[in-house]
């Protein structure tokens, strides 16, 4: 009975697009929601609405728990945060990019006003303390909830110069 009452519910749930309710099942056909669980959260206590400096510096704080998965990170350059933009309000299908002006959709911009509220950030790693990560360049609220770190591409090209300069040190 309950898969019934679930489906029926899905069926009926709406998101608004351009100040419209638009049935769920229209946009996505079939596929349901998944369930995410936050890593950690961002502490950005000095950093104001818009303000996204690409120099300020930021404190990722994971939950204790993600210290099992935290091994050789110290050695990274990059990340690429993966966080939920949990303010965003709406969603605009068509809009002019804050960047350059140009009329987009939200898959060719980086608003948080799109249907998979998911942003990402590539910042630089410039410390690991426990399971705090003090980095540069993330684009997040004070108390966003972090969804995921991975390793940024440029880190990888870069050979993990981190880890051999401290290699090299001792």
């Amino acid at each position: 009975m309950a898969s019934v009452l679930e489906a029926t519910a899905q069926a009926m749930a709406t998101v608004v697009v351009d100040g419209v309710e638009v049935p769920l099942e229209s946009l996505y056909g079939g596929a349901g929601p998944i369930a995410v669980r936050p890593i950690g959260t961002v502490v950005r206590p000095s950093a104001s609405a818009g303000d996204h400096a690409a120099n300020d510096v930021s404190e990722i704080r994971l939950w204790p728990g993600m210290a099992t998965f935290m091994r050789g990170l110290e050695d990274e350059t990059s990340l690429l945060v993966l966080w939920h933009f949990d303010r965003a309000q709406s969603v605009r299908s068509v809009f002019p990019r804050g960047w350059d002006g140009k009329e987009v959709g939200p898959f060719a911009s980086r608003t948080p006003h799109r249907l998979t509220p998911i942003g990402v950030s590539e910042v630089r790693l410039l410390e690991v303390r426990g399971t705090t990560l003090v980095v540069r360049g993330l684009e997040a609220f004070d108390g966003t909830p972090v969804l995921d770190i991975k390793v940024a591409m440029s880190s990888l090209r870069e050979g993990g110069k981190r880890g051999r300069q401290r290699a090299g040190a001792d």
